[in-house]
């Protein structure tokens, strides 16, 4: 797996999570499970997958957590 890549994937969804949601925790829990990662050819599909499941896992397990401390346990800064 290229981290590089992944960690790419994970901010591009935290940050799309982030936008198409109302800004919480659970809003951008919610969003993150309508992604999907799907298709006959996908590239960097197991890049991509494993940075959606940590982002959702995140998330999911820490809502009651401050958005900030979140993205620092995923190691994302906000742009």
């Amino acid at each position: 797996m290229d981290l590089v890549r992944y960690q790419q994937y994970l901010k591009q969804y935290i940050n799309e999570a982030i936008q198409q949601s109302d800004g919480s925790n659970r809003g951008i829990a919610e969003h993150l499970s309508t992604i999907q990662v799907k298709g006959p050819v996908v590239l960097h599909r197991e890049e991509k997958r494993r940075a959606l499941a940590d982002a959702r896992q995140a998330f999911d397990e820490h809502r009651h957590w401050p958005l900030e401390i979140v993205l620092r346990h995923l190691g994302v800064a906000l742009e």
